[in-house]
């Protein structure tokens, strides 16, 4: 019987890991403002909370109608780690209300490493919001996968966990 959970508490976390890369869903909000034409600045909620800019890169027509915002993203966490990303494409639709948009990482962001913990990271984000021209802001839903390399730290803390490990 001691054999047999030995060998369970050995290879049981490698059930759960490919090649010791933990990876942990996250999802939540962004809500930025732009500080001129091309930059933005604000912050981050959820699983990723912190701060959050944009620079758009260029502008081009999509299909469809929609406008393709070529963008490079930089964001602190409030842990005060750096998360890099590859340049992604943001696609603005208009809508029947001036100056409001429809807004789509169609193709996601790609989490390429950072600082911290996020040393060697990788994973995806989906986003998909609304953009206020008239009002220069703009508001996300983010929801993905961030996969840490061994050596990396234990999992994300959810302020909903941190309070409750304060108690």
């Amino acid at each position: 019987m001691k054999r047999t959970v030995l060998t369970l508490l050995v290879f049981l976390p490698c059930l759960f890991a490919e090649n010791g890369v933990q990876c942990e869903t996250v999802g939540g909000t962004i809500m930025t403002n732009f500080l001129d034409q091309t930059s933005t600045l604000g912050v981050a909620t959820g699983g990723l909370a912190g701060a959050v800019g944009v620079d758009v890169l260029s502008i081009a027509s999509g299909p469809n109608g929609a406008t393709v915002f070529h963008n490079h993203h930089r964001w602190v966490t409030e842990a005060g780690d750096t998360i890099t990303f590859a340049d992604a494409d943001a696609s603005a639709f208009t809508t029947p209300v001036s100056g409001l948009s429809a807004a789509s990482y169609e193709n996601g962001a790609q989490i390429t490493g950072g600082t911290g913990r996020f040393t060697n990271a990788s994973g995806k984000l989906a986003l998909f919001g609304a953009v206020d021209l008239d009002h220069g802001q703009i508001v996300l839903r983010y929801s993905g996968q961030v996969c840490f390399q061994p050596g990396r730290g234990g999992a994300l803390l959810f302020k909903s966990e941190i309070t409750r490990d304060a108690n």
